[in-house]
């Protein structure tokens, strides 16, 4: 299994990004990772991404408003604009558990309302995804999104994973790394980063204020 590259008709889609387009999921509620994938998918170098909205949080004494329905609506109506086949599933409540810093030894719990909408650069595309949600196989979701398939191994235990912590600092906080698939191998992961380094030249291309965005919030991490 090898990276799939699109078709010269899919990456024709390139062009049709419009500056409004573009400006519109700037000036969005999605989070970083979601305006990425969402430009991805539109340029072709993306099969197919999982878009989550996360509308509301409930502690324990607190609840966080994220994104109102005219909020909620407005993503959606960029997803329409973008012109890419999608599934727009049913708003669910999940249970997240947490941890504080003053008490670092309870695990606590709390209620997450978020909406998730599935997108891919052509319909055979989204009707993959969907089936490989529905198997739960990590290593068809890691082919429906896209990842190389020797990180896709690493991640399901086929190979050995790449200790980040070995790489040196620079080739750590690299466009390169950064943008790449959250689990690389041991013995590939030269060849893998070349799609993280792929992603981020598009991006800055496009639009560098999502660039430095995502990369700002993969640094935190």
């Amino acid at each position: 299994m090898s990276f799939e590259k699109p078709s010269e008709n899919i990456r024709n889609q390139e062009y049709k990004i419009t500056p409004e387009l573009i400006k519109n999921i700037e000036e969005s509620k999605l989070s970083s990772d979601d305006k990425v994938n969402l430009i991805l998918t539109k340029a072709g170098l993306k099969p197919t991404s999982e878009i989550l909205l996360v509308i509301k949080s409930e502690y324990e004494n607190e609840t966080t408003e994220h994104m109102s329905e005219e909020d909620i609506q407005k993503a959606i109506n960029i997803i329409k604009e973008s012109h890419l086949p999608f599934q727009l599933k049913e708003k669910e409540i999940t249970k997240e558990s947490y941890r504080t810093k003053k008490e670092p030894e309870i695990e606590k719990f709390y209620q997450r309302e978020q909406m998730k909408i599935l997108i891919g650069r052509s319909k055979d595309d989204l009707n993959f995804l969907i089936k490989a949600l529905e198997s739960k196989s990590d290593e068809l979701l890691g082919k429906a999104f896209g990842f190389p398939a020797t990180a896709i191994e690493a991640y399901t235990g086929k190979r050995e994973k790449l200790d980040f912590s070995t790489l040196p600092k620079e080739i750590r906080e690299s466009d390169a790394v950064l943008f790449s698939s959250p689990t690389l191998s041991r013995d590939n992961w030269q060849e893998e980063i070349k799609q993280g380094q792929q992603y981020a030249d598009f991006l800055k291309n496009i639009s560098t204020r999502i660039y430095e965005e995502m990369r700002n919030v993969v640094m935190r991490h």
